[in-house]
């Protein structure tokens, strides 16, 4: 071992010698080369300064640079005499390259992070905050009792594993305005330059829903201002006060929480929503003791912080699909779920024989069946599903215009096979060409003709005795086929609002649709609304399509981003008269080219408006193609 170590050292010793040699004699004749030509450049001026001779000067030039090409010429070999040297070098260069840009690289993604970390905070009091991604959560009950001074508030900052992407747009910074502390900011029914600076913090802070902010300062302002002082103690007036203004537009203002003792229609959907689920037993009332436990359940089950205290993450974990319920799901058995299957199974939706056990097929016959009756479709068996279920008003499973899925298109490449539809309208969704094929084979079979296929058509297609037809249907016509049957009843003239015929077309309906929207211009909004005359934005977009004749189930603009049902669209130039249109925190219904039709919190009724302003073209998520 010592042997080996005294050659190693001997070795090193004379590599290092060799090195240092070698940039010795590079070292020497570099300096003695730009000495001379130093020397040279000195002579040269000098005999300029004297009216020398320009040769001489001319003759020192070319000799300095004949030295520099003798000595680059000579590199070569002196590399090759030093070759050992040489590679040791260029090993230690290119180790140190290697190294540097490691470290560098390292460096620059930590602070990319550090950064992304920033731009992301958790904390929504934060100005510089970006927007919500959901409908945020906000009292609509200007008298909403919240806190005592003293009580804790914990933060939420656990938040469920998301199932949808999470989309982020920067807002712009709101600077605050120099005040006069004598006298309000601005006055509750008047327009202010203000207001809207005022609206968008708001909104930020989960007092208003997401909108585009007005300048004026009119009754749901404040309302909000009402909630936003008792949240963070001050004197509850509504008014926009310096020290109200002050504190709104700093980083320590108070995001909104739903607690004990408040109420209002936030209130309400939520604790509809936490029965649903199975977390209270009964979906009346404020929010109470009852409610706070069934809160701090749900949190407890689904990871988050547990404060009974509904803020932004707890009330986009109760709306997530993925949520633990504590209702009937996977897994679950007994003489309760084999009596539910019964009656899926019964109403079309279970095409399994019941076994009493909660798998994924009665998981999916349960959703559809959600679906069909316009319930939040979760999969999950809880009382208002289960109540809904075994009700006489059940609507058994069928196929209908709008829907989308590998069923659909079983049930379309069957009726090509029948000569019904052509093979290019095959494409999984139930179109209004495909429910017109759907009520002429109903028609040629002798079946009752609604354009949809129940389990009785259902039955009838896929048998060898279903007539074909003499050729496919059209845009323009019903195609061939001969055949008896129903007739579509015709709407009572009087009817304001007759169900839709299964033979129009996607114009049609979406003129309809367009109409009944209309129809509720001006309507009050107020959070958590689905109708008849009162909406906040989802609940106005989810009774609407219902009224339009679409069994579509409720979802909030969070749940709207993940939607699969309809034709997606991912470019606000290419929004169409009738698409759904999502933004963040914010949904709506487009009436024409860069109009729209929506539940309006910043103007506090339904409205129709532009949305070719840089507010929604920087908010916007997509659109989706209801009608087709």
């Amino acid at each position: 071992m010592k042997k080996l170590l005294s050659e190693a050292a001997i070795r090193a010793k004379r590599i290092f010698l060799a090195i240092a040699s070698f940039f010795s004699t590079l070292w020497a004749k570099v300096l003695s080369t730009f000495r001379k030509s130093k020397n040279a450049e000195a002579k040269t001026t000098y005999s300029l300064n004297n009216k020398s001779s320009a040769g001489g000067a001319g003759k020192h030039v070319s000799a300095a640079g004949g030295k520099v090409l003798s000595f680059f010429k000579r590199l070569p070999a002196l590399a090759v005499k030093y070759r050992l040297a040489v590679s040791c070098i260029m090993v230690v260069i290119i180790g140190a390259i290697v190294i540097g840009v490691a470290l560098g690289g390292k460096s620059s993604k930590t602070f990319k992070g550090d950064q992304q970390a920033l731009h992301s905070s958790d904390n929504p009091a934060a100005v510089t905050q970006s927007p919500q991604n959901t409908e945020p959560g906000s009292a609509d009950d200007p008298g909403a009792a919240t806190e005592q001074p003293g009580d804790t508030d914990p933060a939420e900052t656990t938040t469920p594993q998301a199932t949808h992407n999470i989309y982020i747009t920067p807002v712009p910074i709101v600077s605050m305005r120099p005040v006069d502390e004598t006298k309000d900011v601005a006055k509750a029914g008047e327009h202010n330059d203000v207001i809207p600076d005022v609206q968008e913090r708001l909104m930020i802070l989960w007092y208003m829903d997401q909108d585009e902010p007005t300048d004026y300062f009119g009754n749901i302002t404040k309302n909000a201002l009402r909630v936003f002082q008792r949240r963070n103690e001050l004197e509850v007036t509504g008014r926009l006060d310096p020290a109200t203004y002050e504190l709104l537009m700093s980083n320590d203002a108070k995001a909104y929480l739903c607690m004990i003792g408040d109420s209002g229609q936030d209130v309400v959907a939520v604790k509809q929503r936490l029965y649903e689920l199975g977390y209270v037993d009964t979906e009346d009332g404020g929010f109470d003791e009852a409610m706070g436990a069934g809160v701090k359940e749900f949190q407890a089950a689904n990871n988050l912080s547990v404060d009974g205290k509904v803020g932004r993450n707890t009330k986009e974990a109760l709306y997530n699909p993925e949520c633990v319920p504590k209702a009937f799901n996977i897994g679950d058995s007994g003489d309760n779920i084999l009596l539910y299957q019964n009656r899926l199974q019964k109403l079309g939706y279970l095409t399994t024989e019941p076994d009493g056990i909660y798998g994924t097929d009665t998981q999916m016959a349960v959703r559809r069946f959600q679906e069909q009756n316009s319930l939040i479709a979760d999969g999950y068996l809880g009382p208002i599903t289960r109540d809904t279920l075994m009700s006489d008003d059940a609507v058994g499973n069928a196929l209908s215009y709008s829907m989308h899925g590998s069923d659909v298109k079983n049930v379309q490449q069957r009726l090509y096979e029948l000569n019904y539809l052509r093979a290019k309208n095959i494409n999984s969704y139930y179109t209004s060409l495909t429910e017109k094929a759907v009520k002429l084979f109903q028609k040629n079979n002798g079946l009752t003709v609604d354009g949809k296929v129940g389990r009785h058509t259902m039955s009838v297609l896929f048998s060898d005795d279903a007539v074909r037809a003499s050729s496919p249907v059209t845009d323009g016509g019903t195609g061939g086929g001969g055949g008896g049957g129903g007739s579509n009843p015709t709407p009572k003239p009087s009817d304001p609002d007759p169900d839709p015929d299964p033979g129009e077309g996607a114009s049609e309906r979406i003129d309809r649709f367009i109409r009944i929207a209309r129809s509720k211009l001006g309507c009050r909004y107020v959070r958590g609304g689905k109708g008849p005359n009162v909406f906040d934005c989802s609940g106005f977009v989810y009774w609407c399509i219902n009224k339009a004749g679409i069994s579509q189930g409720y979802m909030t603009s969070y749940m709207w981003r993940s939607c699969t049902r309809y034709q997606r669209n991912n470019n606000i130039n290419n929004v169409k008269r009738g698409d759904v249109i999502v933004y963040y925190g914010h949904v709506a219904i487009c009436s024409g080219k860069w109009t729209m039709i929506d539940a309006s919190q910043s103007n506090g009724r339904i409205v129709e408006r532009s949305f070719n302003s840089n507010y929604w073209h920087r908010n916007f998520i997509c659109s989706f193609r209801i009608f087709r």
